[in-house]
């Protein structure tokens, strides 16, 4: 039985292909190549976003995801993910299109991301913004040792040296005027088959988008998510088996013609 379908309107018990109709016609049977120039132009600039280049020639699509953003509803975002599931580090690119018509791109990113639990009670209730303090504020910031999470000390101390920035790199969110904003939240249901047979729903808690400037004019986006998967394969997980994540996205902006699909 088909238990993801979330990409048609309905379904009918019928077994109907879910990977169809997508951003850039991208499915399960497609590899993926991207014009390396706008990536590797970013890491030159100290940009944090970990991938290797020779990696980004031929990609295969593992898992394909729809987002529901609460407030968002006349938009769609998917992410197409390359990495097998249950790797730490993923590697995806995501798309964020009009809601009646997907081919109606307003925006791609190129994202590499570093998936971690919340160390405790404290580090859950700052990526819950609780109390209007912690994820929402006006800017996040990694010192150098926080860095090192995602990097090799040896990539860090090179993107770093890029632009003088010895403490570490602050990446701000829209409308800094603003004490606190509550990030976005919603649901992620991925799929793992183009059948839609297995896959997941992600809770997300907290979503809280970000940037930085790298020269003159580029800029690399930081993405701090807090989520939680709350059904596997169609059956709810409980609660006390459910654990949350936090995941830092670091992902550059794109265009179309970046972007092969075969």
């Amino acid at each position: 039985m088909n238990i993801f379908s979330f990409f048609s309107k309905s379904f009918a018990g019928e077994s109907t292909a879910q990977d169809a109709h997508l951003p850039l016609k991208i499915n399960f049977n497609n590899t993926v190549t991207f014009e390396i120039n706008p990536i590797l132009s970013a890491m030159t600039q100290g940009a944090m976003i970990d991938v290797d280049l020779d990696n980004l020639k031929v990609l295969s699509v593992k898992s394909i995801s729809s987002i529901k953003i609460d407030g968002m509803e006349n938009k769609k975002i998917h992410r197409f993910y390359f990495n097998r599931e249950g790797e730490k580090k993923r590697l995806f690119l995501q798309t964020l299109s009009d809601g009646n018509n997907v081919e109606n791109i307003d925006e791609i990113l190129f994202c590499a991301s570093v998936t971690e639990p919340p160390s405790g009670e404290e580090d859950i209730l700052f990526f819950l913004g609780d109390n209007e303090s912690g994820l929402g504020e006006p800017s996040y910031h990694f010192s150098r040792e926080d860095l090192y999470t995602f990097l090799s000390h040896a990539e860090v101390d090179k993107r770093l040296a890029v632009n003088s920035n010895e403490d570490g790199v602050t990446y701000s969110r829209a409308n800094e005027d603003e004490d606190f904003m509550p990030a976005f939240n919603g649901v992620e249901t991925v799929i793992f088959d183009a059948d839609g047979t297995a896959g997941e729903s992600r809770q997300l808690m907290n979503l809280m988008p970000h940037s930085r400037s790298l020269g003159s004019t580029l800029f690399e986006e930081l993405i701090v998510a807090f989520w939680v998967t709350t059904a596997r394969n169609g059956r709810e997980i409980n609660v006390e088996d459910q654990l949350p994540l936090a995941e830092y996205i670091f992902a550059i902006k794109l265009e179309r013609t970046n972007i092969k699909v075969i």
